[in-house]
């Protein structure tokens, strides 16, 4: 009976979710579309891909500047229902309510049905990511796969065998597909794995994950060898958000018009694989020849990546800010960080349990903080200060029932 009405509540719960979605991007179609920052590039690659340009920015010369898999999801859509951004945008908050479901049984492999359940309602509901579906951005789809990830490697390593550790190695190459930021799962996984299991039989289980997780990547990376003679396993977009995020005169900031000028002059006339080695090779000469103001910068960059938040909606130009945003986006996100703090406080003890989502967060943030922080790159984390989170509101209700009992 207990689980019956679990179920019955999950479903209203999500689908009370999926319908406030829907209705928003009906609502908020002046916002987000094709047109805003990167996602005319996604949208100019997905119409060259269905009208036979191939992969391509400008309909003549491929390109490796951005992850596929996302591109080929927005020619997907296309293909089928004509282009049509606003379908893309329903589709993607169909993506965002699954992905809630995800998070439930991510939280519900790791604590009781209470965390889960508050997890899951922060998914559907936080402000960022209901706005985030009218956008094309790679954001839902990459957090969509990496909750999918996270879960299916939980499972892997409660229980490894081969299909699990296949099937969580696949999906993590496919979210590697979308953002590269996760190139490096199977080094993860391999050390939380050392924590439990003998050496032998991690280097087995690694080996069988990293082969899965190599599949869909493998023919990309042949694909960028063979047109751009160099080894591209994802995209080259790492030299310009390194460049930029190390670039002192600005603060480590993007700066819009002003940070493309000057990447540009650096780097003009170059293909897309000469500019990422010029960015990145200027960006170390940077770190190499001032490292203490470099390291000044990355502790600001620390604290900009978990206490920025967005000045308004994007809209592809320069922020010019809105209380009304900023107001509704700080409400919503800072008590969940402090109750994120509280709850990974009060897990502690399953820390071994933990320690692949304890990994993850590490090395977000340290890549981040090595490279460009904006407020949207620490989107894809809010699924796992929702798990923290979730923990500490029930054990504060938990607490609360306690007193009015006695």
């Amino acid at each position: 009976m207990q689980q019956r009405h679990t179920r019955r509540a999950l479903w209203g719960i999500g689908l009370a979710g999926l319908v406030a979605r829907v209705l928003f991007v009906l609502a908020t179609q002046h916002i987000g579309g094709a047109a805003a920052l990167d996602a005319a590039t996604y949208h100019g690659i997905a119409v060259n891909l269905i009208e036979g340009r191939g992969f391509s920015q400008d309909g003549i010369n491929p390109s490796c500047f951005v992850a596929p898999l996302y591109p080929f999801f927005l020619a997907a859509v296309y293909f089928l229902a004509g282009v049509q951004p606003l379908l893309v945008e329903l589709v993607q908050a169909v993506l965002g309510s699954v992905t809630a479901w995800l998070l439930y049984l991510l939280v519900r492999s790791y604590f009781d049905h209470g965390p889960a359940l508050i997890a899951f309602v922060l998914a559907l509901f936080m402000p960022e990511l209901v706005v985030l579906n009218t956008f094309l951005y790679t954001e839902t789809v990459f957090i969509f796969l990496f909750v999918a990830t996270l879960w299916l490697a939980v499972r892997a390593l409660a229980a490894p065998s081969w299909k699990r550790l296949a099937i969580a190695g696949l999906v993590a190459g496919l979210v590697t597909m979308t953002r590269g930021v996760t190139l490096f799962l199977p080094v993860l996984l391999g050390i939380a794995l050392l924590l439990r299991y003998r050496p032998r039989a991690v280097l087995r289980q690694v080996t069988l994950y990293g082969l899965f997780f190599v599949m869909p990547i493998i023919p990309w990376a042949i694909r960028n060898y063979v047109v751009f003679e160099a080894f591209v396993p994802i995209a080259v977009g790492t030299g310009d958000v390194m460049w930029t995020g190390n670039y002192l005169p600005l603060d480590g900031k993007y700066s819009y018009g002003e940070t493309m000028a000057l990447m540009d002059s650096m780097t003009a006339g170059m293909n897309q694989v000469q500019r990422e080695r010029r960015l990145r090779q200027e960006a170390i000469d940077n770190i190499v020849e001032q490292p203490w103001a470099t390291l000044g910068l990355m502790g600001r960059k620390m604290i900009r990546f978990w206490f920025w938040i967005y000045e308004s909606a994007p809209t592809g130009g320069k922020r010019q800010g809105g209380t009304a945003v900023q107001l509704v986006l700080a409400l919503s996100y800072y008590p969940l960080l402090l109750l994120s703090v509280f709850g990974l406080w009060l897990s502690r003890r399953k820390w071994r349990e933990l320690l692949l989502i304890y990994l993850m967060i590490g090395y977000y943030t340290a890549l981040h903080v090595l490279m460009l922080v904006v407020p949207r790159y620490r989107i894809p984390m809010l699924p796992l200060l929702f798990l923290f989170a979730g923990v500490a509101l029930w054990e504060l209700w938990r607490r609360w029932q306690s007193r009015l009992a006695a």
